[in-house]
């Protein structure tokens, strides 16, 4: 049984907004409660840390795109380094944040080339598309009777269905022909 604080306790957590789980571990009465916190950002980034986020991905990206020829992957740190060296004494803020904001744009358009399609492999156009296909309802005919016994309800309805079927069959199109050799 739970005391009353266990339930207040309890309570508090259904109304958090912040916290996400927590595990309650223990025997009896003695329990120990560990939070998880939510993975939602709680602070803005200031510019300098997303300048630095910018220049990492920059680097990121450079590493990506040139990783055969380590020459052209330096050229470009060297560039991207120069570039923000440039910019680094700004005073006026406005016209920092201006050239931030250019920058991650121009940093989203070089990663457009980079973001490619995700398909989970065995969703249409996956690799994985068809591998193990589906047996067919046929095969569910050539269970032996006391497999099928098994399962009564499903196999009584399902020789409904296939004489429902059938009737459908034969009013809509009539008896085939025999084939023809």
């Amino acid at each position: 049984m739970h005391s009353v604080s266990h339930q207040r306790i309890f309570q508090w957590f259904d109304s958090s907004p912040i916290i996400t789980s927590a595990h309650f571990i223990g025997a009896e009465r003695n329990y120990f409660i560990s939070f998880k916190m939510s993975n939602l950002p709680t602070t803005f980034l200031t510019h300098s840390q997303r300048v630095c986020r910018l220049y990492k991905a920059l680097f990121a990206l450079a590493r990506r795109e040139e990783w055969p020829n380590r020459l052209n992957y330096r050229q470009r740190m060297v560039e991207y380094r120069a570039r923000f060296d440039a910019n680094k004494d700004i005073q006026d803020l406005m016209k920092a944040k201006r050239l931030l904001i250019a920058g991650e744009e121009e940093l989203k358009k070089a990663m457009y080339w980079h973001t490619e399609n995700f398909n989970f492999p065995e969703s249409p156009s996956g690799i994985a598309e068809g591998r193990y296909p589906t047996p067919d309802d046929s095969a569910l005919d050539a269970w032996h009777p006391l497999e099928k016994a098994q399962y009564p309800t499903y196999f009584a309805t399902r020789e409904k269905r296939k004489k429902a079927y059938m009737e459908w069959y034969l009013k809509r199109y009539g008896i085939p022909d025999p084939p023809m050799m």
